[in-house]
């Protein structure tokens, strides 16, 4: 349905063009599950200390939006 990546979107898009908090990343705890769509929205594990937990630590840093 692509549900997922709309809001994932939006958010980044939200951010950029209408950012009135000075958020540098969005983060998420992710289940291991997820984590490749994380992975395809330019999400990036924080640390490998989680590599083994059932949830694993992502972010996407904004400013590769402005660099584009």
């Amino acid at each position: 349905m692509g549900l997922g990546v709309y809001i994932i979107d939006f958010l980044k898009n939200l951010f950029i063009h209408d950012n009135r908090t000075g958020c540098k990343y969005i983060t998420v705890d992710a289940y291991r599950s997820a984590t490749p769509f994380y992975e395809r929205n330019g999400f990036k594990y924080l640390s490998e200390a989680d590599k083994d937990s059932e949830t694993r630590l992502m972010y996407f840093d904004l400013i590769q939006l402005v660099e584009e």
